[in-house]
C-alpha cells in the first residue's frame, strides 16, 4: 500500500467533500419535493409523519444501511451492488451526517 502524504490526504478530503456536496444538491432536490427548498429534510421527516420512527431515527437507519454495506465491503473486498462504488457509499455517509447535523441545528432551542 502506497503512503499518502498529508497534502494528498487533504486533496482527497477536498475532492470527496466537493463531490458529496454536488451529489447532495441533486438528491436533495428530488427527495425534498422538487422546487420547494423549504423542506430539505422531507425525506427523513416523512418517516415520522407516517408513524414509522422519529426523524432522528430515520437518519440513523439510513446511516446503518451504509455502514452495513461498508461492513460487507470490508469482509469481502467488494460491494454487492454492482453500480455503486466505494466512493458512492462514502459520499452517502458524508451527506447523511451533514443532513443529520443540519436537522439537529434546525430543531435546537
Amino acid at each position: 500500500m502506497a503512503a499518502v502524504s498529508r497534502s494528498e490526504l487533504l486533496k482527497i478530503h477536498e475532492d470527496i467533500c466537493l463531490a458529496s456536496r454536488e451529489l447532495m444538491k441533486k438528491k436533495n432536490h428530488d427527495y425534498s419535493g422538487g422546487e420547494d427548498e423549504t423542506h430539505p429534510f422531507l425525506n427523513f421527516t416523512r418517516c415520522e409523519s407516517m408513524g414509522i420512527c422519529t426523524t432522528e431515527q430515520g437518519f440513523l437507519v439510513r446511516l446503518t444501511d451504509k455502514m452495513s454495506r461498508l461492513s460487507t465491503f470490508c469482509r469481502s473486498g467488494r460491494l454487492q451492488v454492482e453500480d455503486e462504488r466505494l466512493e458512492d457509499t462514502l459520499q452517502d455517509v458524508i451527506n447523511y451526517a451533514v443532513l443529520f447535523l443540519a436537522y439537529s441545528k434546525s430543531t435546537e432551542g
